[in-house]
């Protein structure tokens, strides 16, 4: 079987196929992935976002916990300039200080709702993603996404190869 993954998951990627015996394959794009998934030209697919509605119909499963910022309109950010952002979010500040340090301009809210009003860039739980939402992607210096602001979802049209992936 084939396992098609985008950059920032091949790690995640190897280790899988690995424990597996898939055979991997980097597919340069998250879109790419969920499109070869759609034309069953692999058979399980492993991404750093969750997938729209209309880009994948079959299974997923996220390994583990994870965050990541939306703004209205798609767009990157060098990872350096986090710091200058004013970022709104409901996420425990405990959380933030703890894994996202180099967010400086943070303002706390009591709700989503009330995050996503306030403010044009937000810290979210990828629980909370919906299709409306678009990302704001931190890059490093070699135009690579940061993965901290990614999460590992997995994709298959079979619900029991998912089944047996973990992280």
């Amino acid at each position: 079987m084939k396992l098609g993954f985008c950059p920032t998951m091949q790690e995640d990627a190897t280790k899988i196929g690995n424990n597996n015996n898939f055979e991997v394959v980097n597919l340069q794009s998250a879109a790419k992935v969920l499109a070869a998934l759609e034309n069953d030209e692999i058979e399980v697919g492993i991404v750093g976002r969750k997938a729209k509605a209309s880009e994948f119909s079959g299974f997923k499963k996220q390994l583990g916990l994870g965050y990541t910022l939306i703004t209205a309109q798609k767009r990157m950010i060098d990872k350096n300039q986090l710091s200058e952002i004013e970022i709104h979010t409901h996420i425990k500040k405990e959380i933030i200080e703890n894994k996202f340090s180099e967010l400086k301009k943070i303002i706390y809210h009591k709700t989503l709702e009330e995050a996503l009003e306030k403010g044009d860039v937000q810290l979210i739980n990828w629980d909370d993603w919906n299709d409306n939402f678009n990302l704001f992607i931190p890059i490093d210096e070699y135009y690579n996404k940061v993965k901290k602001f990614r999460t590992p979802f997995v994709f298959s049209k079979n619900k029991e190869i998912l089944n047996n992936i973990s992280k």
